[in-house]
């Protein structure tokens, strides 16, 4: 990219954030196709009340012998249209706010300090929760419905939003979606560390962008992520799958907590945490590997 002829000290500008908007799209389909059935059994032993699973196993194993394999990617629907989307928007506005950031602290945007990116982090995971929070809790009702018969997504929204209109329906469980969101701190943070740490050094002493770092840095990456908000994560699921009803089966963040450890103690906070953990490292390759393949690519500036 050329640097600006007009200035004294050559600065470099903007990159193009369209890239990074583009580039986002296609992280977030890998990520969806590579962990969706992990996902699936999560969100059940997360809110599995009735106690029906012993674990991720036997969960798995009577979920396809009552449904089928297809049981599995029950729900995929919504995040595979959405999670596009929704990392399109994430991983542009964290390259925003990286740029912005890193430049009002007098740091170099192209190769920014852990601290901006983190930073970054909380600011653009806070933003996307706000069009991630009606897309999740569709998943969630979903991915726990036992019928062979269940409901698509669009149906399925619109009755939540006659039953119980849009802020306490759709956007039922929004708070820990956005502590979920922001805690992404512990996900493009350690991504970058670990991508710098892996990564083979260049003629110009920077870290250079190579398949295997990008593998390595984006699984460990999300097992990191996961450790950082699994518990918020247990809550959430639980606020969003619940019945619709009113009054709700929770009143809040609290209240769902309360009841988790008083079925399970502090174990029932870690419930579908083998599974979860299981597609961390599969599913965020996938999703990093897309996205520095797309970044390599794409033809914008």
């Amino acid at each position: 990219m050329a640097a600006s002829q007009s200035s004294v000290v050559p600065v470099p500008p903007p990159p193009s954030f369209i890239k990074h908007f583009v580039s986002g799209y296609f992280s977030g389909c890998a990520l969806v196709l590579a962990g969706h059935p992990f996902d699936t059994i999560k969100v059940r032993l997360q809110t599995d009340s009735a106690r029906r699973f012993r674990g991720p196993w036997h969960c798995l194993v009577e979920t396809v012998r009552g449904e089928g394999l297809r049981a599995v990617y029950k729900g995929i629907t919504p995040p595979l249209l959405a999670t596009g989307i929704i990392n399109s928007l994430l991983f542009g506005m964290q390259g925003w706010f990286t740029h912005n950031i890193a430049s009002a602290r007098g740091h170099q945007p192209t190769q920014p300090h852990i601290s901006d990116i983190c930073a970054a982090a909380l600011c653009s995971g806070l933003a996307i929760s706000i069009v991630v929070a009606p897309v999740e809790g569709i998943k969630a009702r979903l991915q726990v419905d036992y019928t062979l018969r269940g409901q698509g997504p669009i149906a399925c929204a619109r009755r939540v939003v006659s039953t119980l209109g849009v802020r306490n329906g759709l956007y039922r469980g929004w708070l820990p979606t956005a502590l979920c969101r922001m805690s992404n701190y512990a996900y493009f943070g350690p991504y970058e560390y670990i991508r710098r740490l892996v990564s083979p050094v260049g003629p110009d002493g920077k870290p250079q962008r190579t398949l295997p770092a990008s593998i390595a840095a984006g699984g460990l990456t999300g097992v990191c992520y996961w450790l950082s908000c699994y518990p918020i994560d247990v809550i959430k699921n639980r606020l969003q799958a619940a019945p619709d009803r009113s009054p709700p089966v929770y009143r809040g963040m609290v209240d769902a907590a309360r009841a988790i450890h008083a079925e399970a103690g502090v174990r029932g906070f870690f419930r579908g945490f083998v599974p979860c953990i299981l597609r961390a490292f599969p599913a965020n390759a996938s999703c990093f590997v897309a996205f520095e393949i797309a970044m390599r690519f794409l033809p914008f500036a």
